[in-house]
């Protein structure tokens, strides 16, 4: 690879991470309530699981005469490996119902059920003397994909990994760390646990099935639940955006959204932006070319109000209004009202110098600071975002005065003072503002 393709591939690794979606706080919410809720049933299916098989040992055990004591020894190490794993269960489902270490929890619990089930496997090799190499004729182990079908109930890959390898390596080093068994001694070994094979003993193997069947339909179930949920939160998204501004409705929770339902009075700075003399264009634009020129004009508006935060309320032809503190006032809205206006600004100018524009394209800035109403009107057929008040006519009419001062930006001192850029700004004189009752002092950009 030469080095000029290396730094292609580099620009081009570059850009994928760039461009890689970043999750919205709505959905940060869903996973953390989904992570809550994995934690709880996970616990749940481990308690019932533990109870499922200690009863099925305790049946198959009733009434029968067991002479050997390595066989009692087996029957209590499993009965309390069953209580253990039972009581893990409550206690996970406890801290998540408290929210305690959710991040960790699943790990933990993955740990503590492996350390009980190989524990067991352990007891009975090097406790009891049986070759490590006979694991798989001891039930115990059947409970190894009733943990693995727990820990699928998180939906995390990683973790699933991570119980898949703690399991493969601990059943190798019970299966390989013995030695070589001769078929005389395996013959042997066979006899004495011989009772493992009975009718109680496959029935208890019958009872961990079912319980890891029902671990299975509860991850199906599960999944199927997120998935529902995900397309329900899918279709609102996507009818919010029929109707709110697209920079809002993927971070709008639903108490947001219910508050801007019943509507409410918020403080914001407002921006009118839009193109001087652009009956010019329009009169010498074929209608395709005029349509690329709005176009192109509208991207450089998203990509100025997307640096600084602002809100695009709604295209009006050739303008647009912007918003900054909705869908709640924020520190230092006002500052990236005037730095959004700059930017736009900077990028229309490189817009001529790059198309050429004769006469070049040049914008009327309008920016207020004050308080408005905020809210969705309208009935369920035709709803729609607005914002209205005094501070929104004020805002419009600065844009109109730039008309009349030849500025292209205008700013009222609420808003330059609210930046606190009271020396990068110069008083403008001007007729009053057209239906405002109050003086109104507008200010320029110094130089």
């Amino acid at each position: 690879m030469t080095p000029r393709s290396r730094t292609r591939a580099a620009l081009g690794l570059l850009n994928t991470l760039r461009t890689t979606p970043v999750l919205s706080d709505a959905t940060h919410r869903l996973i953390r309530e989904a992570d809550t809720g994995a934690l709880q049933r996970a616990g749940l299916a481990r308690m019932v699981t533990a109870g499922l098989l200690l009863l099925a040992v305790i049946l198959a055990t009733a009434g029968v005469e067991l002479d050997s004591p390595m066989a009692r020894k087996q029957i209590h190490a499993a009965q309390l490996t069953l209580v253990l794993f039972g009581a893990l269960g409550w206690v996970g489902a406890w801290l998540a119902s408290k929210r305690i270490a959710i991040a960790r929890l699943p790990y933990i619990t993955a740990i503590l059920d492996a350390v009980l089930i190989l524990g067991n496997l352990g007891y009975s090799h090097w406790g009891l003397g049986i070759p490590g190499s006979l694991f798989a004729a001891f039930p115990v182990v059947w409970v190894v994909p009733i943990a693995m079908g727990a820990a699928a109930i998180h939906y995390q890959p990683r973790l699933q990994a991570f119980v898949a390898a703690v399991y493969v390596v601990g059943l190798s080093l019970l299966a390989f760390g013995g030695g070589l068994v001769s078929p005389a001694e395996r013959q042997q070994d066979l006899a004495e646990i011989v009772g493992l094979f009975s009718m109680q003993a496959n029935m208890v193997r019958i009872v961990m099935v079912f319980a890891a069947a029902l671990i299975l339909i509860l991850v199906a179930r599960q999944g199927r639940l997120m998935l529902e949920r995900a397309v329900r939160e899918t279709t609102l998204r996507a009818n919010l955006t029929r109707y709110l501004p697209r920079e809002l409705a993927p971070i709008l929770t639903d108490q947001a959204f219910a508050s801007l339902r019943q509507g409410r009075r918020i403080p914001v700075t407002v921006m009118f932006v839009d193109i001087r003399a652009s009956t010019t264009f329009g009169e010498t634009m074929e209608p395709a070319q005029l349509a690329v020129f709005i176009t192109s004009f509208r991207r450089r508006v998203l990509r100025a109000a997307a640096r600084h935060g602002g809100v695009i309320d709604k295209f009006t032809g050739d303008g647009a209004l912007i918003l900054f503190g909705v869908p709640g006032a924020q520190e230092g809205d006002a500052r990236r009202a005037l730095a959004c206006a700059r930017t736009l600004l900077a990028l229309i100018a490189r817009w001529n110098a790059k198309r050429g524009f004769d006469p070049p394209v040049r914008l009327g800035i309008g920016i207020h600071t004050g308080d408005v109403f905020c809210g969705v009107v309208g009935d369920e057929s035709r709803l729609e975002f607005t914002v209205v008040g005094e501070t929104v006519n004020i805002a419009s009419r600065i844009e109109q005065a730039t008309k009349t001062t030849g500025c292209e930006l205008l700013a009222s001192r609420e808003t330059v003072v609210a930046a606190g850029e009271e020396d990068l700004w110069t008083e403008v004189e001007c007729d009053p503002l057209p239906g405002v009752t109050r003086r109104m002092v507008l200010m320029k950009p110094v130089g």
